[in-house]
């Protein structure tokens, strides 16, 4: 169903963009953006989260980049913020949190889902590319930035909407939420933590570049600027908060050898305290997890989980302890 944006019997502004874009490309950009006003949106937006969640899911189960990338493309969670990004550009409030309830309901679903999926499949061993969606830095901030921007234009300008594919594919919004379900079941929380650090990294960086791309565009009210400014104000101050745990990824990643001998040296003192002291083999870091190989292997459970506890609170890295006699 189309909607034209001057039509009466709706709460839409007259104005709501700038009057030099012409109906025709106003009508055109509202329908895209804002398809909540589209008859029966529920059931397809459900039906295409449900199985981009649980492509995504079984994806990174079996550490399968190429079916991850398929459940991005499909996945709908990246419409719902970009108009987000939109309707802070237009000054609407109500519109804004209808966004917002939208993209809070189904980021809330997906990790729900991915849960329940995660009861199904055998115990999963963080693989890289779960690993690879737990420790995002201020590049992935850049991405979500630059994706954002490319993915408000693409909106805007018809003749690009083939974009939107690439930019589902450059800011994972469906992965990180399912990372974060199925480690979340398997009680990894530090590594669920990350990937929620990428989400909101992505959902800020999206929503900024958004808002900020429509604006300049024209597509904003001549009036009713209140809720554009403190909409936009709220974003940046939301965003400021994610800067710090950014920049201290960022640092890790380029101080990597001595970070990792950093861990290395705090892990070697908690086993040499420990029974049977046993020595590091091995020793990998990927995200906010790292895989420890050792000799002698505790053969107690408790002493195992007593020593991954002391490790996870001396490092603040999940820890993966293997038996060198299993490689």
């Amino acid at each position: 169903m189309q909607i034209d944006p001057n039509s009466k019997d709706i709460f839409i502004e007259k104005n709501f963009f700038s009057q030099d874009i012409p109906i025709e490309e106003r009508t055109s950009v509202f329908n895209n953006l804002f398809f909540h006003y589209k008859k029966d949106w529920q059931s397809s937006f459900a039906l295409m989260l449900i199985l981009s969640v649980g492509i995504a899911s079984l994806g990174l189960s079996e550490d399968s980049s190429a079916t991850i990338i398929g459940a991005m493309i499909i996945a709908p969670l990246g419409q719902p913020i970009v108009a987000f990004g939109g309707a802070i550009a237009l000054g609407w409030k109500l519109q804004s949190f209808r966004m917002l309830g939208i993209i809070t309901l189904g980021t809330i679903s997906s990790i729900l889902m991915a849960y329940i999926i995660g009861f199904t499949l055998p115990e999963i061993t963080p693989n890289q590319q779960i690993l690879i969606r737990t420790s995002p830095d201020l590049r992935d901030l850049g991405i979500a930035l630059l994706a954002g921007a490319g993915g408000a234009y693409g909106y805007y300008r018809s003749e690009y909407s083939t974009v939107l594919a690439g930019v589902a594919i450059a800011v994972a919004l469906v992965p990180p939420l399912c990372s974060i379900g199925l480690m979340l079941e398997q009680g990894h929380f530090i590594l669920a933590g990350g990937s929620f650090l990428l989400f909101i990294t992505n959902f800020i960086g999206i929503t900024f570049s958004s808002l900020l791309i429509f604006f300049l565009l024209g597509l904003r009210q001549k009036r009713n600027r209140k809720w554009f400014y403190t909409g936009t104000i709220l974003i940046v101050i939301f965003g400021s908060t994610i800067i710090v745990p950014l920049a201290l990824n960022y640092k890790k990643f380029n101080s990597s050898a001595q970070f990792q001998s950093s861990v290395y040296e705090k892990a070697r003192i908690v086993f040499e305290r420990s029974k049977n002291s046993p020595a590091i083999k091995h020793l990998s870091i990927q995200g906010t997890g790292v895989i420890i190989t050792i000799e002698p292997f505790p053969s107690d459970k408790v002493e195992e989980q007593r020593l991954k506890i002391e490790l996870e609170r001396t490092t603040g890295l999940q820890v993966f302890l293997q038996n060198s006699n299993r490689q």
